[in-house]
């Protein structure tokens, strides 16, 4: 296996148990606050603080990786790619023992200060793809970023499943609600082996960016590199893509709910096949790129994500609802593939930490701007989430075309060593 191949084994990992990690709490926090007879809060604790509680819950992980994204980044161009993924992996496995801990023990105090740190630690996304973009010759490097698509839709997959089974004690009856997070932090102990003896970065990636232009640039604070005239437009571009996303992951059950009474197994199953299209999605990536070129792909990507948000409120029956998802998931993961590739190829090679940091926050930005406002539309109109994502994808269509800069469509030369 070449050096090339192993380092992306362990990105590849390290991806995908993130992004499990991430959303293995999904099925086991609503229980957890909501249903007094658990025990985690106390029974006098009304409904609506519960929920209040919830959601800060939920929020502290992203709010954590907000922040810690582009300092991690940041600190990985200068101190080196690996030691920093060590002790960030090492940061998130502590961070999910308090909170296995802190619910074990009932103590709400802890799970809090657990997801945050977690969080924090879990802007590691960012050094995965520097590392990606690092050892990545020209020829492989779209290949190499869909794979890391690919393990964040199946970490998306599995995550939810080990969160329902280890909290089920119909299951074992040693399972319980704290089990999911000492399995999150043994995940990561196992990930942080994995990532000690498997990942060596080749020489001739060590060896990028050390030009002195390169130099310059590594030492831009992160509003510098924001504002970079090459990269801006990628980073506008990406908040506009990941906007739209998150309106259709987030609100598609909503809709189903309220038109056609789905069930939570119905929702399941959604998730389930349109994982399909995502992952065959980021395998086919490199394929298309090679006609249509990267601006190609980022194009008609965001036309198969507007595409299928607007059809998706149009049929009437269950069955045919699956087509538009399928549209719209396929357009997502090559959305995601190609807007990370707009600020990999964009930033200096002695940057990428940084730039794909902020890269990490601008996608969170979205996320929690696409939860408020589909929210509120959906109050208002159960279809208004799908047509502004729509919209949202087609202004994608329009800044990819005419903004982005030709830097950021294109990898830069490869120094390659011989093998």
């Amino acid at each position: 296996m070449s050096q090339e191949n192993k380092a992306m084994s362990a990105v590849f990992l390290t991806v995908l148990f993130g992004f499990a990690g991430f959303s293995l709490p999904y099925p086991v926090f609503g229980p957890m606050f909501l249903k007094p007879e658990l025990g985690f809060l106390d029974p006098s604790v009304p409904e609506q603080y519960r929920t209040i509680l919830l959601g800060v819950a939920m929020a502290l992980y992203p709010i954590g990786q907000f922040i810690g994204a582009p300092w991690l980044g940041r600190l990985s161009d200068r101190v080196g790619r690996k030691p920093v993924l060590v002790a960030s992996l090492l940061g998130a496995a502590s961070g999910y023992v308090v909170v296995a801990v802190g619910v074990a023990n009932a103590n709400l105090p802890m799970v809090l200060i657990g997801r945050f740190v977690s969080g924090l630690c879990e802007g590691n996304m960012a050094i995965a793809q520097s590392i990606a973009s690092d050892i990545s010759k020209p020829e492989n490097k779209v290949r190499n970023f869909g794979l890391i698509t690919v393990a964040i839709n199946v970490g998306w997959i599995i995550g939810p499943l080990m969160g329902g089974f280890f909290s089920d004690p119909s299951i074992h009856p040693s399972f319980n609600v704290s089990w999911p997070f000492f399995f999150a932090a043994g995940m990561y102990g196992f990930n942080l082996l994995v990532v000690a003896v498997v990942l060596h970065i080749p020489e001739y990636a060590r060896r990028r960016g050390r030009t002195k232009d390169d130099q310059i640039v590594a030492g831009r604070s992160v509003w510098a590199t924001l504002r970079d005239p090459v990269l801006l437009p990628g980073y506008a571009v990406s908040f506009a893509s990941y906007f739209a996303i998150y309106l259709f992951f987030c609100f598609f059950g909503v809709y189903l709910v309220q038109t056609h009474d789905v069930t939570s197994s119905f929702l399941g199953m959604c998730s389930a096949i349109i994982s399909i299209p995502l992952i065959l999605a980021g395998l086919t990536v490199e394929r298309a790129q090679r006609p249509l070129g990267l601006r190609g792909v980022a194009t008609l990507g965001h036309l198969l994500l507007a595409i299928g948000l607007i059809t998706f409120v149009l049929p009437d029956g269950l069955v045919w609802v699956f087509v538009p998802m399928c549209i719209a998931a396929f357009g997502i993961a090559w959305c995601e593939v190609t807007t990370s590739l707009f600020i990999s190829n964009g930033a200096g090679a002695h940057e990428q930490g940084q730039a794909l940091g902020i890269y990490r926050s601008v996608h969170v930005l979205a996320e929690a701007a696409a939860v408020l406002t589909g929210g509120v539309l959906a109050g208002l109109n159960n279809t208004s989430p799908f047509m502004v994502g729509g919209v949202a994808a087609m202004i994608c269509v329009i800044g990819i075309l005419g903004w982005v800069k030709s830097r950021a469509l294109t990898p830069a030369p490869a120094e390659v060593a011989a093998e």
